[in-house]
């Protein structure tokens, strides 16, 4: 969805964490099988050399990047366990999924295709902690979820999948200090909750 990435100068860190993001975003759009080395080194402006200087195969870049995204989304999962539940944890659920993906575009990608979780496919299996921890924080238990109302889960759903597109798609018209109001909005209200989004 995005082309290459611009830069000033970064630390070894910060270009892992954009390397891992780019994989991510690919494979969620593409599978694994069809995600190249040099497709995440396009994207991010460097060879396939530099890629493979920190990754050493195609496998390793992948495991990292799915790794990558998955403790991202139980550190936010984590957090938002503090909240206490009912609207503050929706509130903090809503606030941290947003942040992540305003800031890691590849990740939201990744974690669309996480609730999609397409059977059959090569991304599907890897995918299922990650859809475990974000239904999670909206207290939907994926072993179990009918024991949450199909209207709930229908709700978690919707709020999730605007405030994924809408962080993919804001670019051309909000910087995300911008956006991210208008993100906690739509999500606040597809989950059932009148006004606005709290604190706004």
């Amino acid at each position: 969805m995005t082309g290459p990435r611009s830069r000033g100068r970064q630390t070894s860190a910060e270009i892992e964490h954009d390397l891992l993001d780019i994989a991510a975003g690919l494979i969620a759009r593409r599978g694994i099988k069809d995600t190249a080395v040099q497709a995440v080194a396009d994207q991010a402006g460097y060879s396939k050399a530099a890629v493979l200087a920190r990754f050493t195969s195609k496998d390793a870049l992948v495991g990292a990047a799915v790794r990558r995204c998955i403790e991202q989304t139980e550190a936010i999962r984590d957090a938002v366990a503090r909240s206490a539940v009912g609207p503050e944890r929706d509130a903090a659920a809503l606030a941290a999924v947003t942040d992540l993906a305003l800031a890691r575009p590849g990740w939201a990608e990744f974690a669309l295709a996480g609730l999609a979780l397409r059977r059959g496919d090569d991304v599907s299996e890897r995918l299922e902690p990650m859809a475990a921890a974000l239904l999670g924080m909206f207290g939907i238990d994926m072993a179990d979820p009918a024991a949450v109302t199909l209207d709930r889960r229908a709700r978690v759903t919707g709020a999730f999948g605007a405030l994924i597109v809408l962080s993919l798609t804001y670019e051309n018209d909000a910087s995300a200090a911008e956006a991210r109001p208008v993100l906690l909005d739509v999500g606040w209200s597809a989950l059932g909750h009148t006004g606005s989004y709290p604190g706004r």
